[in-house]
């Protein structure tokens, strides 16, 4: 038998005056669900959107579906904005891990939303569990950028999918083997964005008797980093059964879970089952008509791949339609409207207005954020054009 013992902490950072994040450290009906929400709104609205996102998955009996009960906080979250204008548009990121499956086999299965990400330690190795839902990882993914120029890229925290968006929220979920000795990693952006990989890796590694001291340890170096965000960071030490007297206070038993409504089992595999009749006919129909459709086969795919790269991009697309920078044509300020990006050669901006400012005549403090493209509303952009060559 397996044990969980697990320790989470938040901290608002050296910059923000509130705290935004919110965390689930097996405090609801299934004691083997953690989770980390990051909060998108500004004010009180992320703080809300957050903590909507908790308590909905609080709410979580174990084996019921996971992606149901995050798209019910997705409606939660809207219906929530819907009723007070105080909290429209607020938002919240969400990446959580809860285990099961059997003792034979036991399992782990990480759902997110956004940015906020899940990592693995395993045998000296940190394995990252979640790709970001942000335009810069789709650059990457795209090959516009690398993983390098990502991680120093300004607009690597405009994210493409999140609660309380859209209507309709994609959950993007993954189910592995869990071996005694591993430990997971949740945490907000506020510790990825100021902490390398290779820095979380020593940090998880150094004490591995406990999870609070790593995640101690974490949080404080994404502080002395700069803290320009909310913090939060959840650690997750799969342990081997011991006495129960021996036990500390804050283990989770991890008991085995049957099938849940998320379309597979514990184990990753979906159920099996016969083909029947009229399956088996049109499998045999289709083999035959194989060879015929390979040419146009290939050609829908590739159009189906170009689409799938449209598509991600749209959340960020029209996000961007009411972002505006900065840019340089001929040695003039330009202002252009949506993202400084053209992936596979679509441009995600057009130009705004003409500024009659050369970039000999630029304020010093402008000359950063226009050669960074940095992004900005329209009400913040008339004011720095107001400013920007006098």
């Amino acid at each position: 038998m397996l044990f969980l013992e697990p320790f989470g902490v938040t901290d608002e950072g050296k910059v923000r005056a509130n705290n935004e994040d919110a965390l689930l450290v097996g405090e609801g009906r299934d004691e083997t669900l953690f989770a980390v929400a990051d909060g998108i709104g500004g004010f009180e609205a992320g703080e809300v959107a957050s903590s909507i996102a908790i308590e909905v998955l609080k709410e979580l009996e174990p084996g019921a579906s996971f992606e149901a009960a995050i798209r019910k906080a997705n409606r939660r979250i809207l219906a929530v904005g819907r009723g007070d204008e105080r909290f429209s548009g607020m938002g919240t990121t969400l990446v959580a891990v809860r285990f099961g499956g059997t003792q034979e086999e036991p399992a782990a299965q990480i759902a997110h939303v956004g940015d906020s990400r899940a990592y693995l330690l395993r045998g000296g190795d940190l394995r990252p569990l979640t790709e970001d839902h942000s335009l810069v990882a789709e650059l990457v993914r795209s090959g516009d950028l690398t993983r390098d120029q990502a991680a120093e890229h300004p607009q690597k925290n405009l994210i493409t999918r999140a609660l309380g968006a859209e209507e309709e929220v994609e959950v993007d979920t993954a189910v592995l083997p869990v071996e005694a000795g591993d430990r997971f990693l949740l945490c907000s952006d506020g510790l990825s964005d100021m902490v390398p990989e290779g820095r979380i890796l020593e940090i998880l590694a150094d004490s591995p008797d406990d999870p609070e001291t790593p995640a101690r340890n974490l949080l404080s170096a994404a502080l002395d980093a700069g803290g320009v965000d909310n913090v939060t960071v959840v650690v997750v030490d799969v342990k081997e059964q011991v006495p129960r007297e021996e036990r500390s206070s804050g283990t989770r038993e991890m008991p085995a879970v049957g099938r849940s409504g998320d379309r597979s089992s514990a184990t990753g595999r979906p159920p099996a089952r016969e083909p029947s009749e009229r399956e088996s006919t049109r499998s045999r129909g289709s083999k035959a008509r194989r060879r015929k459709g390979d040419g146009l086969g290939k050609f829908v795919r590739g159009l189906a791949a170009v689409l799938v790269v449209v598509i991600a991009l749209t959340p960020a697309y029209l996000w961007g339609s009411s972002r505006y920078f900065l840019g340089l044509e001929y040695g003039e300020v330009v202002a252009y409207r949506g993202l400084p990006y053209a992936p596979l050669g679509l441009e995600l901006n057009e130009e705004w207005r003409r500024t009659d400012v050369e970039k000999s005549e630029v304020k010093t403090p402008y000359r950063g954020p226009i050669e960074n493209h940095k992004l900005y509303t329209q009400d913040e952009i008339e004011r720095v054009l107001r400013d920007l060559g006098k």
